[in-house]
């Protein structure tokens, strides 16, 4: 007899409803399923104060890790409208692409929403808090960034790297986007 092999849960892009990021994070954390609800600090500047609220990297989504049996535990879940998938088959999001959006979050460092990329070069961070992770590099005037991408989403967020710090993958040849 052969032994059961106990395949581990996957990340999972969920929709959730208008500004319910935070209430559906919360009902799927206290049901016991590991949440990432993308969020970072990011300024709100009034005539008369400025104030730092965390707010979602990819408004209308979060990510929670689960087995596909736990589909309808999920569905029923305060603020989710859905699971994204595409005919009525729910697709996980990829470790390769999701690895890199944890470590951004644990980093600690300034991320950035940004267009979402079909063309750039490929590059690795080699060296400091990103060591290892993988994206496009973006250059905006002299200034270079990261960006790493969900493409189950289409969403990409970016942070501000030093081009001295990544290295091409597998000779990814394709020539840095440049915006003017």
């Amino acid at each position: 007899m052969e032994p059961l092999t106990v395949i581990p849960p996957s990340w999972f892009a969920i929709r959730v409803r208008s500004r319910s990021e935070k209430v559906a994070a919360a009902d799927l954390s206290a049901r016991g399923f590991p949440v990432c609800a993308a969020t970072v600090p990011h300024r709100l500047v009034w005539i008369d104060r400025i104030r730092t609220v965390q707010m979602p990297l990819f408004p209308g989504y979060i990510f929670a890790q689960f087995h596909p049996a736990d589909h309808a535990l999920i569905q029923r879940a305060s603020g989710v409208a859905g699971i994204v998938g595409c005919n009525g088959i729910d697709h996980p999001v990829s470790a390769q692409e999701m690895e890199p959006v944890l470590t951004l979050l644990r980093s600690g460092v300034e991320v950035f929403k940004t267009p979402y990329l079909h063309v750039g070069a490929k590059v690795r961070v080699c060296h400091g808090p990103l060591a290892g992770v993988t994206g496009e590099l973006l250059q905006i005037k002299n200034r270079f960034r990261l960006v790493v991408s969900v493409h189950l989403l289409q969403r990409s967020v970016a942070v501000e790297v030093d081009s001295a710090l990544v290295e091409p993958i597998q000779n990814d040849r394709v020539p840095l986007r440049t915006v003017a």
